[in-house]
């Protein structure tokens, strides 16, 4: 998603400046209509490194569940209280700094007479576009208590998907890198000190390149640590700015074994779920799609479903044979039915289940994986310090 600054007028005339998030410059002309937005100015943003940097702070001490909480609290209150006095009570007893600033802010902005959703494009790192538009569509429907706690509870179900993804990703990450971290170990200080063993002798061309590997490794450690940490900084600057770069990598995640499936139905857990709430919210579903899709992290699905939005639009069927084949059936019957909100729930709950099952076996499958790997590099530093052994015939 690019983000975008933009100037413009409200219906009573008033200037209004901000941020928003959109695909493209067309859809952020569309997501100014539905604020109700005339455009004076509209430009992209061009991120620098630090900018980025700190929108991932500022998510990072705000916390991901913290958007759940702040529309469970903010339904709670409006059904006693008005918009401007719920935001104030809020802001008062919150103990975080982080989230009392932003509190804060949305209440100096809603009592100079901007409404919510305009206050929320300032804090697009924790609010995203989808949650704008529906606080649109909330505001101008009159149904702002109502689509604060459906909010409140798509967002929780997304916090947890993302918390049982992330917790079964940690023992993996672990195991890889004490695996790698091992043989880094074993190659730059152990293997060194064969080599005076072997002085003045001819030796084989593996163990060779193995020797000179560890003398490079233990001679330039520190830098070569720098370096890769550098690489990945650099890589991350780039997958952030480029287009063309994300498209490739997000497609190129799901065709790897096992972690590519578990990325697909994670992205169907959460567009069926956020589609079923976007429909029940009152949104078209052609818009629904639009929206749902855009809240993908996979840029290379998201660019998929673009293709099955404009389908949508133009009078066709929901169908794709993107869709896991157990949910096309339900999702066909649902909408000759006119129960497709209904069937998207069950298409997000198979798609649960399936991604709980491929948590509970990821932990598995990476310690296998890392122990394959550590005894295969092993076996290979083994069997290059041997040849020159057994070539003297000791």
């Amino acid at each position: 998603m690019l983000k975008f600054s933009y100037k413009a007028y409200d219906a009573d005339r008033v200037f209004q400046a901000g941020e928003l998030e959109a695909e493209n410059l067309n859809a952020a002309h569309v997501v100014l209509q539905h604020l109700g937005l005339v455009p004076v100015e509209l430009k992209p943003i061009d991120k620098t490194f630090a900018a980025l940097v700190s929108e991932r702070v500022e998510r990072h001490k705000v916390g991901d569940k913290w958007a759940s909480l702040f529309f469970r609290q903010l339904s709670t209150m409006l059904a006693v209280m008005n918009l401007r006095d719920a935001l104030e009570l809020m802001s008062t007893t919150n103990q975080d700094r982080t989230q009392r600033r932003i509190l804060q802010s949305m209440l100096q902005d809603v009592t100079l007479g901007k409404t919510l959703d305009q206050a929320l494009t300032k804090f697009g790192s924790i609010f995203s576009g989808t949650v704008i538009q529906l606080v649109v569509i909330g505001n101008q429907s009159g149904r702002l208590q109502e689509i604060s706690a459906k909010l409140a509870d798509q967002l929780e179900r997304e916090y947890q998907s993302s918390k049982k993804i992330k917790s079964a990703m940690y023992y993996p990450i672990f195991v890889m890198a004490a695996a790698v971290l091992a043989i880094v170990i074993l190659i730059s200080t152990v293997l060194p000190t064969f080599a005076g063993f072997f002085s003045g002798q001819e030796l084989p061309t593996l163990t060779r390149m193995v020797l000179s590997l560890g003398v490079f490794l233990s001679e330039r450690f520190p830098l070569i640590v720098a370096t890769v940490f550098g690489m990945i900084l650099g890589a991350w600057w780039i997958y952030e700015r480029s287009a063309a770069i994300r498209l490739m990598s997000d497609r190129l995640l799901l065709k790897i074994p096992f972690v590519g499936r578990l990325a697909q139905q994670t992205h169907w857990m959460n567009f069926f779920g956020s589609l079923s709430f976007l429909i029940e919210s009152g949104v078209r579903l052609d818009r629904a799609v639009e929206m749902a899709a855009s809240a993908s992290g996979n840029s290379f699905l998201r660019a998929e479903l673009k293709e099955l939005r404009r389908k949508v639009e133009s009078g066709g069927r929901f169908q794709s044979d993107l869709f896991p084949a157990e949910c096309q059936g339900l999702i066909t019957s649902g909408e000759t039915s006119g129960t497709l909100p209904l069937m998207l729930e069950r298409c997000e709950k198979l798609c649960a289940f399936e991604v709980e099952e491929l948590s509970s076996q990821l932990p598995v499958k990476a310690e296998i994986a890392g122990t394959l790997m550590a005894g295969v590099i092993v076996a290979l530093i083994v069997f290059s310090v041997m040849l020159p052994i057994l070539s003297m015939g000791l």
